[in-house]
């Protein structure tokens, strides 16, 4: 968070419906900063569908590399090991 040439990012498979209050209050009540907090969308920007939680995460990380394409590295923690 306090690394000011980095992007901090928080991708969840939650659904923005059901789950995008409680992760607000959530970041907030951990003092937590991100410059984009994402959840899976019902539907992405096209229109498309994601047929599971790992293609909606490929899809936002592709697009996250090609906006950041100067980027030097990209780090991933991931909660659940094997995903």
């Amino acid at each position: 968070m306090q690394q000011k040439d980095a992007v901090n990012v928080l991708l969840t498979g939650r659904s923005e419906s059901g789950f995008a209050q409680l992760v607000q209050r959530i970041v907030k009540s951990k003092k937590l900063e991100f410059d984009i907090i994402c959840l899976k969308p019902e539907a992405g920007p096209a229109n498309q569908k994601f047929s599971s939680t790992m293609k909606f995460k490929q899809a936002f990380l592709e697009d996250l590399v090609n906006t950041y394409h100067e980027a030097q590295e990209v780090r991933i923690y991931e909660d659940r090991p094997g995903q």
